[in-house]
């Protein structure tokens, strides 16, 4: 892994992170390592990450525990929300549930790291100080706080009785939004999780989100609609949606209902998720190239209606 130096600059790290971006990492890697604590700059840190399409994280391990990380993918999982896959089983499902936004962060928090971990329970990379850092970046000024930067809190609560069933962390910049990691109650509320993804992508969509970037590649996520990108398309992306600066608000009354989401959805709906769109795809990034693959990928047989939202985080060391 490749350090940040505490005594780098932020203004110099401006200019080195594009070149890191397009010619990767010295090691050969996917991870910058900085130190996290550390008030302010750690917030700023965080933002530059975000800017340049780094998704910054903790380390679970021992040796990474307190370590901010910044990892670029070889390869990102992205999705158009419009382009969502919703199954029979959600759709069955989705009526019992309503979608929020920010209404519960510590809620969230807390669920994630019971339910979530990467071997073992209690391994969770996302610690108190690692979500109080994610809540820091909202306090920037403008020079670093660009695109409409801000990490959110999304929750999927029961109707009937209130419980929060499932939920994740995630960030906005410019059109893009970028999931963290999450949870879902699967053994009291199964295929909860898939409605929760779901319901998020037709929200995504209707505030006119151009990109949802779901990190690494899993099956659930495939299966969701998403489509696997090399590193320099995924970095054209960012260079292109970042300065389209894009609020995700709550939804509010009917509208939040889970079912009611879908229908932004159903209309378009697919029975294999599409390719990316050409606006979408900058030229020179090699982008004919890896379609044929994705074609490739996309004669599969269909998705399955009710893909698992694993206990599993979403981003896991290899």
């Amino acid at each position: 892994m490749a350090r940040i130096p505490s005594s780098l600059a932020l203004e110099d790290l401006e200019e080195i992170l594009p070149h890191l971006v397009d010619e990767g990492l010295p090691d050969g890697g996917e991870f910058l390592v900085a130190n996290l604590g550390e008030g302010e700059r750690t917030a700023s840190l965080i933002a530059l990450m975000v800017w340049h399409g780094f998704l910054p994280m903790s380390g679970a391990s021992r040796r990474r525990v307190g370590m901010l990380l910044g990892k670029m993918h070889l390869q990102r999982c992205v999705l158009e929300p419009s382009k969502t896959h919703v199954g029979k089983k959600v759709k069955k499902r989705a009526k019992a549930f309503r979608l929020s936004v920010n209404e519960a962060w510590s809620e969230v928090v807390d669920n994630i790291q019971r339910h979530t971990w990467t071997s073992a329970p209690g391994d969770c990379w996302l610690s108190d100080k690692m979500a109080q850092a994610y809540k820091d970046v909202e306090s920037l000024g403008s020079k670093w706080l660009r695109g409409g930067i801000r990490f959110l809190s999304i929750e999927l609560w029961n109707c009937q009785n209130g419980d929060l069933v499932a939920g994740e962390i995630g960030y906005t910049c410019g059109s893009t939004y970028s999931s963290c990691t999450g949870f879902s109650i699967k053994d009291k509320y199964p295929g909860a999780g898939c409605v929760q993804l779901a319901a998020l992508g037709a929200w995504l969509a209707k505030q006119g989100f151009q990109i949802w970037d779901l990190g690494m590649e899993l099956d659930y996520k495939l299966e969701l609609g998403g489509q696997v990108v090399p590193r320099v398309e995924w970095a054209a992306m960012v260079r292109k949606l970042r300065h389209q600066e894009t609020a995700l608000p709550t939804p509010e009354g009917d509208e939040a209902n889970a079912f009611s989401l879908l229908r932004i959805l159903l209309p378009e709906q697919a029975a294999v998720p599409g390719e990316l769109s050409e606006h979408l795809v900058a030229e020179g990034t090699g982008a004919e190239e890896s379609k044929k693959t994705k074609k490739q990928k996309s004669k599969a047989s269909r998705p399955s209606d009710d893909p698992m939202h694993p206990s599993a985080p979403t981003f896991a060391f290899s």
